[in-house]
């Protein structure tokens, strides 16, 4: 499939950050907005989170990241006054930051524990040949402060702001299962479906902290995000349990959710 689409999308995710509202309601401002973490047109996998991380922009002290460190454009890299400013040259290497994500510096060691998930899937994000596999957020701007700490309000405004990227990506490729990394996005992913509501099954192999904390799982096939039309039927797993933070998460447990996940998708991807 071609990438014109999606190159139009990150155009119009520019023109948003020109306008000001995502930088309203806490978008660093000098980052670029990210489309998505890897090639969604030749992925048939893709996990979902909630927004790129600070960390894909800025050092633990908020410098932003140079030279080889760097991952994604920012103003500065495109030597652009603001978001109104940047060439086409520049959305195209937008897009290609994004597209080439895990053969540059990916955030490994986030991805690498997400990346033990899929491994029954047979999809991957690092993969160059066979199935691949592409990361994709609910929101595709990064915020100065993390997820828990914006308001409820803000949150579903940006949500409401990211969800025609979202299916835009999704329209365009040939992505068949989503997976939901973690109770706070099975949350907030339930909002754009609500007469396609998720299974929620427990789990009690997926426990935790000596059984005080349950595992759940996700189930679903959705044909719409919100008011927009897919315009094919998606396999949505999840599981309550975010892979990288849930403390007490034992590798034991991912190998279990990730069997899970392999059966599951197994019709999906033949």
């Amino acid at each position: 499939m071609s990438d014109t689409n999606l190159i139009g999308e990150v155009r119009r995710l520019l023109s948003l950050m020109h306008q000001g509202k995502p930088i309203e309601l806490g978008a660093i401002p000098s980052a670029s907005p990210v489309l998505a973490f890897g090639d969604p047109l030749s992925s048939s996998v893709a996990t979902l989170g909630l927004n790129p991380s600070n960390l894909e922009f800025l050092d633990k002290s908020g410098n932003e990241l140079v030279e080889t460190c760097r991952r994604f454009e920012s103003l500065n890299t495109l030597e652009a006054s603001d978001w109104n400013a940047v060439s086409l040259q520049g959305v195209g290497q937008i897009w290609q930051r994004c597209e080439g994500y895990f053969q540059r510096n990916p955030y490994d060691r986030w991805f690498k524990q997400l990346e033990r998930i899929l491994v029954d899937t047979g999809a991957s994000y690092y993969a160059t040949l066979g199935e691949r596999a592409c990361h994709l957020d609910l929101v595709p701007f990064a915020t100065a402060k993390k997820w828990s700490d914006l308001k409820p309000v803000v949150r579903a405004q940006l949500i409401d702001l990211g969800t025609p990227s979202l299916v835009k990506v999704l329209v365009s490729s040939d992505i068949r299962v989503l997976i939901l990394n973690g109770a706070t996005v099975v949350k907030e992913f339930s909002r754009l479906i609500p007469g396609q509501p998720l299974q929620a099954d427990p789990m009690p192999s997926w426990s935790l902290q000596n059984g005080r904390v349950g595992g759940t799982a996700y189930f679903g096939r959705v044909n719409r995000l919100g008011q927009f039309e897919l315009g094919r039927e998606l396999l949505v797993l999840g599981f309550n349990h975010n892979i990288q933070s849930t403390f007490g998460m034992t590798a034991e447990v991912k190998s279990r959710i990730a069997s899970w996940i392999g059966q599951i998708s197994e019709s999906a991807l033949v």
